[in-house]
């Protein structure tokens, strides 16, 4: 069976772009996040709390074919966001703010935990660590124009729930990237270090590192 590495990380983080460069450079399979052709996002950004059970459902069951796939193919390959962030991170922020029922919400975790017996744990968890500030500007910079219109309020939701959750987070070796400080696309001379610190904790190192 392959090795799997996740990225986490909040909304604007990056983790699309260092899925795409570590793929290239690991010569692991890259895994996207099914944002373009999910046919509620557009919907859930007008009317959150209508919407939120619908988007997470769909964004969970994209995730699990995506893990499932790479265990039935024994490739190595990368995703450029955790299931566990789904649960843990997104549908719990709805959930607390009122914008899924607690129904929706309790059927959801369901199938979340159901899923997760049949899906292999990662073997590295690659986490960017960003600041809101940062989530903003990138946010504004990839100029999405329903994502520019959500308050700052909720990227600091979602950023109080990644700091809970990822002091608790015991499910793979961890590696934490600095996000304020290192962009791989204006200063790449960053890659070298992170991909040979990969290769190392998969291969040799029990300790999570942080850079």
């Amino acid at each position: 069976m392959g090795k799997m590495i996740v990225l986490a990380g909040n909304v604007g983080a990056g983790k699309s772009t260092f899925t795409r460069v570590l793929s290239e450079r690991l010569g692991f399979t890259p895994y996207y996040e099914s944002v373009a052709d999910n046919p509620f996002l557009e919907d859930f950004y007008k009317d959150q709390k209508k919407w939120s059970y619908h988007l997470q459902t769909f964004f969970l069951f994209h995730r699990f074919n995506s893990i499932k796939d790479i265990i039935d193919s024994g490739t190595d390959a990368i995703l450029d966001r955790s299931i566990y962030e789904d649960a843990e991170i997104f549908a719990k922020n709805l959930y607390l703010t009122g914008k899924m029922s607690e129904r929706e919400y309790k059927t959801y975790t369901q199938i979340f935990y159901t899923m997760l017996e049949f899906l292999k744990k990662p073997d590295l968890l690659i986490y960017i660590k960003t600041s809101v500030d940062t989530v903003v500007k990138r946010i504004a910079k990839r100029g999405r124009e329903m994502e520019m219109q959500v308050p700052i309020e909720y990227w600091q939701q979602l950023d109080n729930l990644y700091k809970d959750w990822i002091d608790n987070y015991d499910e793979s070796k961890i590696y934490v990237v600095d996000g304020d400080e290192i962009d791989i696309v204006e200063n790449p001379e960053y890659i070298d270090k992170i991909v040979n610190d990969i290769n190392e904790i998969l291969n040799i190192n029990e300790v999570d590192e942080v850079i």
